[in-house]
């Protein structure tokens, strides 16, 4: 038997691993070029308008989050649930009854918050942020709220019908894609932040009908009267709203810094502070495609009582993710002044921030996905626990870092928050579950790390350029990642790593054997 037939064999007597590299693959493509595109157009954005400018749009923007959160109640999951149910059971009336039953939910809910966000904009932008600019900017978003609730339930839908491209398509390419066009239209024209404001609004209004076009055409009986439409609501709403909760609060983990910041500190500081934020939420993207499909092989395994495969899978999820984030975290410890120096002048004020809030994404990703190890087994009142925990810890210590320590506090609050709720779940699944996500092999991408930082410190002192900014950084990432990969390489490619290299030379060869 050849190597390349024992790893044919090995993969198909582990059918998770495959799916975890083909699934997690597409997903990944998705979400980083979605983050990639969102986050070219925040970067347009606070080089045009200057970091003052830039924090007041980020205020808003971040307000925008959180009701949108609100308004959709987290329907979206009931779509994925409901749908998906129904149409195994053939039952068009109630795929149908669903999606309208979801879409008057989540249309009453936005207009409401809308409505709310319209007429308070004023109070909320003068009195908690002290900041009149934000007025205009608060209102313009406020339009979106409906328009986005409604493409919440229009996407999900389509992803419950088995067609999850068109999610991609319309919220991580189109929208994100349309608002760097309408970035670049509206800022040469001099609009400033009313024309980053529509440049954000105006796509998500065009997503409505994009998504609405594709789910009619996925799905004709949406449109035809002879289908009578059947839905139980309190179902619908029972089972999403403990989920909005949870994810609300998730939310607001993520959103409740900058909000404190801007409440304590001026606008300009928020715009800095936003750079560093989204270069670290880069770290994530990973993590997040690997998230969403082990999520639901847990709760599958844990069904099955499959604990031993479970805790392999934990163990490779985590050394993967942790092998793909590390580099791009080194290249932002190395070179991540050159990094905020593409957001534009004044943004290199945040590197201090920059590397504290990355470390507290890289310990994230170094303990995997131990969060969706505790929800998706059942423990779900751990789980939201944890995730209230997390947000109160974060709030005391802004309150007492912000006032302190200004854009530097908030850093420390969120990597200091990220880092010990981790561990704490990290041990919540070593004593529930009796697995933890590490063995030895794990060793390697940090031995890979520590080579290619000793290779950039010596050797890209000689090679790289004093000036420019963006030579120097596009240099000193291809030294550092090619020394990552050939130390991965030299040290040994895992049998995991392996199969998914045999899957792509199959691909590439047209073999699907």
């Amino acid at each position: 038997m050849s190597h390349e037939e024992g790893y044919k064999e090995w993969a198909s007597s582990t059918p998770e691993v495959s799916a975890l590299a083909k699934g997690a693959g597409i997903f990944f493509a998705g979400t980083v070029l979605g983050s990639a595109l969102r986050y070219i157009f925040e970067l347009i954005l606070a080089r045009r308008l200057g970091p003052s400018l830039f924090g007041v749009f980020f205020l808003g923007y971040s307000v925008f989050k959180l009701l949108e959160k609100a308004a959709t109640l987290e329907l979206g999951s009931g779509m994925l649930r409901f749908v998906s149910l129904h149409k195994g059971e053939r039952n068009l009336e109630r795929v149908k009854g669903t999606i309208l039953a979801g879409l008057k939910v989540a249309l009453l809910g936005g207009a409401v918050t809308a409505l709310v966000l319209f007429v308070f904009s004023s109070a909320l932008s003068r009195g908690v942020f002290h900041e009149v600019k934000l007025v205009p900017v608060l209102r313009v978003l406020s339009l979106g709220v409906v328009f986005t609730a409604a493409t919440e339930i229009f996407v999900h839908s389509l992803q419950a019908l088995g067609a999850v491209q068109y999610r991609v398509y319309v919220r991580l390419l189109f929208e994100p894609a349309s608002s760097i066009l309408l970035a670049f239209l509206f800022l040469s024209l001099g609009m400033g932040l009313l024309g980053a404001s529509l440049a954000f609004l105006l796509p998500i209004i065009m997503g409505v009908f994009l998504s609405f076009w594709f789910l009619k055409k996925l799905f004709p009986p949406l449109a035809r009267n002879e289908v009578v439409p059947s839905a139980d609501i309190r179902k619908l709403l029972s089972f999403s709203l403990p989920l909005f909760l949870a994810g609300l609060l998730a939310l607001f983990i993520r959103q409740i810094t900058p909000l404190m910041l801007g409440y304590f500190r001026p606008p300009r500081e928020v715009g800095i502070y936003a750079a560093a934020l989204r270069t670290s939420l880069l770290l994530v993207v990973v993590l997040d495609s690997f998230n969403t499909i082990f999520a639901p092989m847990i709760a599958d395994l844990t069904n099955r009582r499959e604990f031993g495969k479970l805790a392999e899978l934990f163990k490779v999820v985590t050394k993967w993710v942790f092998s793909m984030v590390l580099p791009l975290f080194l290249s932002f410890l190395f070179f991540g002044r050159e990094v905020l120096g593409l957001w534009g002048k004044g943004y290199q004020e945040g590197l201090t921030c920059l590397v504290l809030l990355c470390l507290g994404q890289l310990v994230s990703c170094l303990t995997g996905p131990v969060g969706y190890m505790i929800s998706m087994s059942g423990r779900t009142m751990i789980s939201l626990a944890n995730t209230a925990g997390v947000l109160v810890l974060n709030i005391v210590l802004n309150i007492y870092l912000i006032p302190r320590y200004g854009m530097l506090g908030s850093a420390i609050a969120v990597s200091l928050a990220l880092s010990l709720i981790n561990l704490i779940k990290l041990i919540e699944v070593q004593l529930i579950l009796k697995v933890h996500p590490y063995r030895l092999d794990f060793l390697k991408p940090l031995a890979a790390g520590i080579f290619s930082s000793l290779v950039v410190l010596l050797a890209g002192s000689r090679l790289l350029p004093t000036e420019g900014a963006l030579l120097r950084l596009m240099l000193g990432t291809l030294i550092l990642i090619s020394s990552y990969a050939a130390m991965i390489v030299i040290l040994g490619i895992g049998q995991e790593e392996k199969v998914v290299l045999v899957k792509i030379k199959q691909r590439l060869l047209g073999n699907q054997n």
